[in-house]
C-alpha cells in the first residue's frame, strides 16, 4: 500500500476536523467519541489516532483553526480598524494616520465578533461548540483557558478605552470605566450566546438587533453633549 503524501495526510486531517465539528455540534463534546467521528468521516479510528492523541487534542485542533471572536475584536480595536475588517498582519500593519476616538474603538471591538462569525462559518461553528456544546471539566478544562484569557484581555482593553473616554468627558457621571467595561462585555457575551444558541442553524447570520443594542448601550454610557 503506497504511503500517503503530505498533502493527502493534511487533507485527511482537515476532513476529520470538519466531521468532528458537525458531530460535536449535533451531540455535544462530552457525548461524542472518537469512534463517532471516525464513522462520520468514513475512516477507521486508527486514522484519528494517527493525527490526534485523544479527544482533547482533536478539540484543540478545531479551535486552533480559527480566531476566536474576542481575539479578533481585540486585534481590530487596537489597530483602529472598522468592524468586519481582516485582522492586521505583523508584517503588514494597517496605516493609521488618525487615531479613532475611544468610543469608536469600543464600538469596533463590540461589533467585530459578530462580523467575524457572519463572515467565517468555521469560526461560528467553533464558537458555537465553545459556548454551547462543551463542558469544561476534568480533562477538558484546559481548552477553556484560551477563551477565559480572551475575556480578561477584552475587559481590560475596554476599561482602558472607557478610561480614555472619561478623561475626554465622554462618559456619563457616576459611571466608572470598570462598570462600563463590565456592562459592555456582558452585552457582547449575551448577544454571542443568542447568536449561536440554535442547534439547527449554526451558520445563520447574526441577530439583526446586535448593532442597535450595542449602539444603545454606548449612547447610555456616554455623557451629555456639551452645552453651546
Amino acid at each position: 500500500m503506497p504511503r500517503r503524501t503530505k498533502h493527502e495526510a493534511q487533507a485527511t486531517r482537515e476532513h476529520l476536523l470538519d466531521m468532528a465539528e458537525q458531530v460535536i455540534l449535533a451531540r455535544g463534546l462530552s457525548r461524542t467519541s472518537l469512534q463517532d467521528i471516525a464513522q462520520a468521516a468514513g475512516l477507521s479510528r486508527g486514522a484519528i489516532y494517527w493525527h490526534f492523541a485523544d479527544k482533547v487534542a482533536l478539540f484543540n485542533a478545531i479551535m486552533d483553526r480559527v480566531d476566536l471572536p474576542l481575539e479578533q475584536a481585540l486585534a481590530l480595536a487596537r489597530a483602529g480598524l472598522p468592524a468586519g475588517s481582516a485582522p492586521p498582519q505583523p508584517d503588514n500593519p494597517a496605516p493609521s494616520s488618525v487615531a479613532p476616538s475611544p468610543l469608536q474603538a469600543l464600538r469596533t471591538l463590540a461589533l467585530s465578533p459578530f462580523a467575524l462569525m457572519q463572515r467565517d462559518p468555521r469560526a461560528r461553528r467553533a464558537f458555537t461548540i465553545l459556548l454551547h456544546r462543551a463542558e469544561f471539566v476534568g480533562e477538558l478544562a484546559p481548552p477553556a483557558a484560551r477563551q477565559d484569557d480572551a475575556i480578561q484581555d477584552c475587559q481590560g482593553q475596554m476599561a482602558q478605552l472607557f478610561d480614555q473616554a472619561a478623561q475626554q468627558g465622554l462618559l456619563a457621571p457616576g459611571i466608572t470605566p470598570a462598570i462600563a467595561a463590565t456592562a459592555l462585555l456582558a452585552l457582547i457575551d449575551g448577544l454571542l450566546r443568542l447568536c449561536t444558541q440554535r442547534q439547527d442553524a449554526p451558520d445563520a447570520g447574526p441577530l439583526p438587533a446586535v448593532t442597535p443594542a450595542i449602539d444603545a448601550l454606548l449612547r447610555g454610557l456616554r455623557g451629555p453633549a456639551p452645552a453651546h
